[in-house]
C-alpha cells in the first residue's frame, strides 16, 4: 500500500471540497449583494428578536418555577411545624390525664394516706 498517494488523494479531496464551498459561498455574496440583501438582513432581525423573546419567555418561566417551588417549601415547612405542635400538644393532653385528682379533696382519709410525705412509719 502507497502511503503517499492515499495522501495525496485525501489532500486532493479535501482541496476540491474547500474549492466548491468556497464558490458556493461567493455565489450567495453575490446574490445578496444584488438584490434581496435587505430582506435577508431583516429576516435575520427577525429572528433575533424572537429568540431574545423566547429567551425572556423561558427566564420568565424559570422565575415562575422558582417562586413556586420556594412556595411549596415554606407550605410544606409550616405543615411539619403545625404537625409537630399538634403531636406536642397531643403528649402534652395525654400527660395530663395521666394525673388523677379526687373529686372530693376534703375528709377523704385515705388520700392523706397515699399522700404522706413519708412512708416510714
Amino acid at each position: 500500500m502507497d502511503y503517499a498517494y492515499e495522501i495525496d488523494c485525501v489532500v486532493e479531496e479535501h482541496l476540491r471540497g474547500v474549492r466548491r464551498l468556497q464558490q458556493e459561498y461567493e455565489d450567495m455574496r453575490q446574490s445578496l449583494s444584488g438584490h434581496g440583501g435587505a430582506e435577508v438582513l431583516a429576516a435575520i432581525d427577525q429572528a433575533r428578536a424572537e429568540y431574545a423573546e423566547q429567551e425572556r419567555l423561558a427566564a420568565e418561566e424559570k422565575e415562575r418555577l422558582e417562586v413556586e417551588a420556594r412556595a411549596e417549601q415554606e407550605r410544606t415547612a409550616t405543615e411539619a411545624r403545625e404537625q409537630r405542635e399538634a403531636i406536642a400538644r397531643s403528649i402534652a393532653a395525654r400527660k395530663a390525664q395521666d394525673v388523677v385528682m379526687p373529686i372530693d379533696d376534703e375528709g377523704d382519709e385515705e388520700s392523706e394516706y397515699y399522700r404522706r410525705k413519708s412512708w416510714l412509719i
